[in-house]
C-alpha cells in the first residue's frame, strides 16, 4: 500500500431526491480528480471534528446550526478512533501540550 496519506479511501454515491443512489460512485480524496469529496468521519478523527467545526464558522447559518447539533451528539459518544484518527489525537494532544509550556 502507498505511504500517501491522501488517496482514494471511500466509494462515494450521491443520493437522488426520490432515493435511490447514482449508479458509479467515485473515489474519494482523489488527487488526480479536482471535484472528488472529502470523507470527514468526526467520531473516528478528532481533527475532522476540528475541521467540521471550522467549516461553520463561515457556511450558511442554517447548516451550521446542523452541524454543531451533530457535533454535540459526536461529542457525547464513546470515541471510535481509526488508525488515522489515533494519529491525530496524539498530534493535537502533543499541540496542546506545548501551547501550556
Amino acid at each position: 500500500m502507498s505511504d500517501k496519506k491522501l488517496r482514494p479511501k471511500y466509494l462515494v454515491f450521491k443520493i437522488k431526491p426520490d432515493g435511490d443512489t447514482e449508479e458509479h460512485g467515485m473515489d474519494s480524496t482523489d488527487p488526480e480528480n479536482v471535484d472528488s469529496p472529502f470523507v470527514l468521519m468526526p467520531r473516528k478523527d478528532p481533527a475532522a471534528l476540528y475541521a467540521l467545526m471550522s467549516y461553520t464558522e463561515t457556511c450558511e447559518p442554517d447548516l451550521a446550526l446542523e452541524i454543531r447539533e451533530w457535533a454535540e451528539t459526536i461529542v457525547k459518544a464513546t470515541p471510535s478512533y481509526g488508525s488515522q484518527g489515533e494519529r491525530n489525537r496524539v498530534h493535537m494532544k502533543l499541540k496542546q501540550l506545548r501551547l501550556f509550556s
